[in-house]
């Protein structure tokens, strides 16, 4: 498949109201990241790595932070997956798009992007949150 037909595809999904989590994109990205593309071990393997950063850095900014790379890195596969393409082209793509769009605030809408992604990722351990979060109260 030729790179015009790869970039055609990937805007084509990340067109709309990226920022909505119902977008088609979103969806599908949670998707990715509770197993429906690979199966069980890589949902095991995605919520381990979630619990294991909950546990390392408590609920917060900084655990948000500590996530924000992996994410990254799993939408960017997820998005490879689904184009059929390298995940370094699949990247290039997904930035170009977000730095073309109108943008009056000049706010950095990848970034913001980038949190509503990490908050669809946390909450694949939304009942582990609320665990940490009962027993720091009852401490």
């Amino acid at each position: 498949m030729d790179n015009t037909t790869v970039k055609t595809r990937i805007l084509r999904d990340l067109q709309g109201d990226l920022f909505d989590s119902n977008h088609a994109n979103r969806r599908f990205f949670r998707g990715w990241l509770d197993g429906s593309y690979f199966g069980e071990n890589h949902y095991r393997a995605n919520k381990s790595f979630l619990c294991d950063m909950l546990k390392a850095h408590g609920v917060g900014i900084k655990l948000e932070r500590k996530v924000t790379p992996w994410v990254i890195s799993q939408f960017v596969a997820y998005t490879a997956h689904d184009a059929d393409c390298s995940r370094g082209y699949a990247q290039k793509v997904i930035v170009e798009h977000f730095r073309s769009l109108p943008n009056p605030l000049e706010a950095d809408l990848l970034a913001s992007f980038t949190d509503e992604l990490v908050s669809d990722a946390l909450d694949l351990i939304a009942d582990e949150i609320k665990e940490h979060l009962a027993e720091k109260e009852e401490a």
